[in-house]
């Protein structure tokens, strides 16, 4: 546990008044270093940010086997009044004598009057897992004996009315929904993790939510944030490109690809996805005729979404005045 210290010297004036700016100044650091979100302790930590409301950390060497006899203590603490939630997206640390020499501990606070959640090694704790603390503190003890494998494990925490948090290493194919929005955590700028796109043409789906979204910009790597997410058609090669302290890679073809709704340019509108329903999509006309075969066909305006096969919309008329309107 960190124990801040700080001495206050008086001033060489006799003047209470005079000193009054100094002794204000020295009160507000202390309530700054008393305030901050977290410390971290020990040869057994891996990748660690702790933000006010939200963070990720990993074990040592994580994804690779984390070292023997090593041992790391996180200690989280959000505003007062909050809870905290915290949420697995990986975890492998060996079960051996019934985690006596490899595990990880979490306790509710911090400190001596800590209390213990639960102990934890094996293949115990995954994604759909999530532990959430009683009051705005929280504590994390990983132990590391002899052992022979185990990748560690990767948490995240969001304060608890977050109710949609994500990991680090959620990915778009995780998720059904053509279009959603999740929390992304602070400190998703993985060393380890890749993606591949940009913001205009889109993002493979292979590539981690929130590391794409600080790439994009619309989330911020130090503070996390929400998101709101469009799946697409993929297309058959991704670019590479430098954006925020982030380089997506060369992608090639996927399944389907996923882009982030803004409020810029960059924004997608739900056409090719569906989450905009036919009865939103109107028209000025409607080009329709019945063929030699005496089908009748009609080109309406719904056919005007994207990258779908089959014919356009088209309109009756063909001067200038023709429109297509799409309610959001």
């Amino acid at each position: 546990m960190n124990i801040h210290a700080l001495f206050l010297i008086p001033p060489c004036s006799n003047s209470s008044s005079s000193s009054m700016p100094l002794f204000l100044l020295l009160l507000l650091v202390l309530l700054l270093l008393l305030d901050d979100a977290g410390a971290q302790q020990g040869d057994g930590c891996g990748h660690t940010v702790l933000g006010p409301e939200s963070g990720t950390l990993t074990s040592i060497n994580y994804p690779q086997t984390y070292p023997n006899s090593t041992v790391c203590e996180w200690e989280i603490r959000v505003k007062m009044g909050e809870r905290v939630r915290i949420k697995f997206g990986d975890f492998d640390i060996e079960d051996s004598d019934s985690c006596h020499f490899n595990y990880l501990r979490i306790y509710n606070g911090i400190g001596v009057s800590r209390t213990e959640i639960g102990k934890y090694c094996g293949l115990g704790l995954q994604m759909n897992h999530s532990i959430e603390s009683k009051g705005n503190e929280i504590t994390l003890l990983f132990m590391s004996g002899i052992h022979v494998s185990g990748r560690g494990f990767l948490a995240s925490y969001s304060v608890i009315d977050k109710q949609d948090l994500i990991t680090c290493l959620d990915t778009a194919s995780n998720f059904l929904e053509p279009e959603f929005s999740k929390y992304c955590p602070a400190g998703c700028l993985l060393p380890f993790a890749e993606i591949s796109g940009t913001i205009p043409h889109g993002y493979r789906d292979s590539s981690p939510l929130c590391m794409a979204g600080v790439h994009a910009g619309v989330v911020s790597n130090t503070l996390g944030g929400q998101i709101s997410v469009v799946i697409s058609k993929g297309i058959p090669y991704y670019e590479s490109s430098l954006a925020n302290n982030v380089t997506s890679v060369v992608g090639h073809l996927s399944t389907s690809l996923f882009t982030f709704k803004t409020s810029g340019c960059y924004g997608t509108l739900g056409m090719e996805s569906g989450v905009i329903a036919d009865p939103q999509i109107t028209a000025s006309s409607v080009l329709e005729w019945t063929d030699h075969t005496g089908q009748e066909n009609s080109w309406k305006p719904e056919k005007a979404r994207l990258k779908k096969p089959g014919p356009p919309w088209a309109a009756f008329a063909t001067d200038e005045y023709q429109w297509l309107q799409i309610d959001l």
